[in-house]
């Protein structure tokens, strides 16, 4: 419990300071959305998610448990998504909407949730292209092109 506890409430904190860096690249409205857009949305789901995990950890109660049962938290998996995060949001605009969301994905999908290649290079190419026709294509939201700025020619 305390570990969740700890852990959510710093993930948390990360979920914060995304949605402050998201909303700096400026977000735009519903009509017409900006690059910081769906990285705000992200961060709000993160934090929503980490508020409720922390929620959950503080509402139940601690059993008694064998030292050795602990369940142990996953520093390297913490740590990989929030240097993954903020690659994203450090590369946004220079590497590209495109490239950077795919490497992310492919990140999340490949090293933290351990599947194979095929799948993770499948799942992030599928994911990557919705967002881009979206986001890009169906509202217009001029994602930044960074590397691919000849694609606007």
């Amino acid at each position: 419990m305390k570990r969740d506890t700890l852990s959510s409430i710093f993930l948390l904190l990360f979920a914060i300071y995304f949605i402050i860096e998201s909303y700096r690249f400026g977000v735009g409205d519903w009509g017409m959305p900006g690059p910081g857009y769906f990285p705000f949305g992200a961060g709000l789901l993160f934090g929503i998610i980490s508020l409720s995990v922390m929620l959950s950890a503080l509402r139940k109660v601690p059993k008694e448990m064998p030292r050795g049962s602990l369940e142990r938290l996953q520093w390297k998996n913490i740590v990989l998504i929030i240097l993954g995060m903020l690659a994203y949001i450090l590369c946004l605009n220079k590497v590209g909407f495109i490239l950077c969301t795919f490497l992310l994905v492919v990140i999340f999908i490949r090293i933290v949730s351990h599947w194979r290649w095929v799948n993770s290079i499948i799942i992030a190419l599928s994911i990557t292209l919705a967002c881009h026709f979206l986001f890009d294509v169906l509202l217009n939201a001029q994602l930044p092109v960074g590397l691919f700025k000849f694609l606007r020619g």
